[in-house]
């Protein structure tokens, strides 16, 4: 948005390089006074929570305003319009774009009627930090507006007494500079729980295979996999672990390998975020009822297959119906990419088996060509992180023994190697919550990947039938050179990057000894 035509020589916009999307405003200091710049200034704010202000001469402020025109770069135009909004819009809002500024993946509101008190929490490199905290009838006020006239809903009822749902609409996630969010509530004995899940419209910079922490043998096989004309590719791990993330980057690795040759289709349950160059449909139950969710699978499924796809991604098998798309997809000659909550990528076709679908119909190498199970561990900052010879003579004597225990391992790893967080972080890694003033995010920078990547074979697929999980993961080790998630976190915990204290709690560092076991000759 531009200013008013009377102050435009006064004020301008510019982004903060390597701040994620922080907007700096630069002020002509004479003009800091001007009512008409203080209520520009109140407009951007309301914006842009993380804002700062920066008052320079006006032939400084003439300097920037020349370089960003010559460099291109200007945040005017994405300053969403908030004139035609009410006040509480203008709040939700607010917290939307904060979130998207401090790579925030859900916002939790937490409405308490007997403390009188609604808490703001947004889950951040994982953590869940609190950003502010208003009464319980403004949180209710905020929590009510965002349902009622911020989502697309078939009705907008607002029921506190029980579950609902819905998906900010369009035209309320562009202003925040989000793809979408997804809003949830649900009622506690004294008041009211709410999560707003953030998606990020990240399709012009999906990350790739090594920024996403895969090892470089993993994204070998994950490429080799790609190549495979046909078959069923499944990715687990429980909610929040990246799933939907990865599979975008799996996606545009299949189309660019294509050169736009080949047609990808996507059947989302709704659709979690862009992909650019991929047909994205949506299904589309009449209602949430069980009858009517299955309906609308059925239909989106032929859909896609009369569509002439050569690739289909499944957002997530969820139940029988999405499987079984799957399976006759695979079929019918195509590549399926999809998510699925597992505890491991071996323990997929179990699960799959407890959706009652026949275990013998999917445990086919042919049929089930990648199998693929991550968790997200957080990376520590390289600037304040404490290093073994500090921080082991503080450690408990059980946690020291177990450190030193699994955490040596050779030409791998060993405790002299290992960093750990810093408490406090510092000006490298902290980030302030503009809007009241808190800080977040200390010790840490982001999030890495710790996976295992199975390309199965028809030995592994027999034992899995005949002896289960443990077994075939235990051949999948030994003799198709499998790397484990344990061996993926003890190789990121030799480079200094993952805090072992946090990594054991993402993955047990005796998960490999637990889950041990002898591979017998069939």
């Amino acid at each position: 948005m531009q200013p008013d035509s009377e102050i435009m020589d006064f004020v301008l916009a510019e982004d903060v390089p390597d701040n994620h999307g922080a907007v700096r405003l630069v002020i002509d200091t004479n003009r800091r006074t001007d009512p008409r710049v203080q209520r520009w200034v109140m407009d951007r704010v309301k914006a842009y929570p993380l804002a700062t202000k920066e008052f320079v001469s006006l032939s400084e402020l003439k300097a920037r305003r020349d370089r960003q025109a010559n460099s291109g770069a200007s945040v005017r135009s994405t300053v969403p319009q908030m004139q035609d909004l009410s006040a509480t819009q203008q709040q939700a809002l607010t917290y939307m774009v904060a979130a998207g500024q401090l790579l925030s993946s859900d916002i939790h509101l937490t409405l308490s009627k007997n403390e009188n008190i609604t808490v703001i929490e947004m889950r951040i490199h994982g953590e869940l930090e609190i950003i502010n905290e208003l009464t319980y009838d403004e949180g209710l006020s905020l929590v009510s507006t965002i349902y009622r006239s911020m989502c697309d809903l078939l009705s907008t009822d607002f029921l506190e007494q029980i579950a609902q749902k819905g998906r900010v609409a369009s035209e309320y996630a562009r202003r925040a500079g989000v793809f979408g969010a997804r809003y949830q509530h649900m009622p506690t004995p004294d008041g009211l729980y709410v999560v707003l899940r953030i998606i990020p419209d990240d399709s012009d910079k999906v990350p790739t295979l090594e920024q996403l922490g895969f090892l470089p043998e993993q994204q070998a096989l994950i490429e080799k996999i790609l190549r495979i004309p046909e078959g069923m590719v499944t990715l687990t791990g429980p909610t929040g672990s990246g799933k939907s993330t990865t599979l975008r980057t799996f996606s545009r690795l299949w189309l660019d390998r294509t050169g736009g040759k080949k047609r990808l289709l996507t059947i989302e349950y709704p659709v979690e975020g862009r992909i650019a160059g991929a047909i994205q449909t949506s299904v589309t139950p009449q209602s949430s009822a069980r009858e009517h969710v299955v309906e609308a699978w059925e239909d989106s499924n032929a859909a896609a297959l009369r569509s002439d796809p050569d690739g289909i991604v499944i957002g997530e098998m969820q139940e029988r119906n999405s499987v079984m798309a799957a399976i006759h997809a695979v079929e019918s000659g195509h590549v399926v990419f999809d998510t699925l909550h597992a505890p491991s990528a071996a323990g997929a076709i179990a699960r799959i088996g407890s959706m009652g679908v026949n275990i013998q119909l999917i445990a086919d190498p042919q049929i089930m060509v990648g199998l693929l199970s991550q968790r997200l561990v957080q990376t520590l900052c390289a600037h304040c992180h404490v290093p073994w010879s500090e921080k082991a003579p503080t450690l408990a004597g059980h946690i020291r023994e177990r450190l030193e225990k699994y955490c040596n391992e050779p030409d791998v790893c060993s405790p002299e190697q290992l960093w750990f967080r810093h408490p406090d972080g510092c000006g490298h890694c902290q980030k302030k919550v503009e809007l009241t003033g808190r800080i977040v995010s200390r010790g840490v920078t982001g999030r890495t990947v710790l996976a295992e990547v199975i390309r199965p074979d028809a030995r592994f697929m027999s034992l899995l039938l005949s002896h289960g999980t443990s077994v075939a993961r235990q051949y999948w080790l030994q003799h198709l050179g499998g790397i484990s998630r344990r061996t993926h976190l003890l190789r990121r915990l030799a480079e200094g990057l993952v805090d072992p204290l946090d990594g054991d709690l993402v993955c047990p560092l005796d998960e490999d000894e637990l889950l041990a076991c002898e591979v017998p000759h069939v």
